[in-house]
């Protein structure tokens, strides 16, 4: 029997929840680290390529510029959600019930504790999931379905 405090956290892992929680920890992340100034580098690259093809007839840091301009600004997501979905479709969760019961010492899955308090770095609340840190990983869970 669960105790009031405890906190059950049940969804379907469908592959629109796979795709929504893995773009909104992409957008978390790329916004909250160093990863967002790459694209700016790519931008810099391409200038000198420009300047490159223009006074010296040399389009190799004009090509490399673009190609990376294309893939970090228009690609990236898109092959991301391609892998997701090829791995969600072998996945042995796919379309199943996933249901996880958040107690004062962890948080446990089928009644097996599988991430102890002690072992979560940090948990952020975004607008739909929340996602935790945690030694082995990162896990998000969505803000719709935790009962209380």
């Amino acid at each position: 029997m669960s105790k009031s405090k405890d906190k059950i956290i049940n969804f379907i892992w469908s592959e629109k929840f796979a795709l929504d929680s893995a773009k909104a920890l992409y957008d978390y992340e790329l916004q909250h680290s160093n990863k967002k100034y790459i694209g700016w580098f790519f931008v810099a690259l391409a200038q000198f390529g420009v300047v490159g093809a223009l006074k010296h007839n040399v389009y190799g840091f004009l090509v490399v510029a673009t190609i990376g301009l294309v893939y970090w600004y228009i690609l990236r997501w898109p092959l991301r959600a391609w892998f997701i979905k090829k791995s969600f479709k072998k996945s042995p969760f796919a379309n199943k019930n996933i249901t996880f019961t958040i107690k004062t010492d962890g948080i446990y899955k089928d009644d097996k504790l599988q991430i102890q308090n002690k072992d979560i770095y940090d948990t952020i609340k975004l607008d739909d999931f929340t996602i935790i840190y945690h030694k082995f990983g990162t896990t998000l869970f969505p803000n719709k379905d935790i009962l209380s």
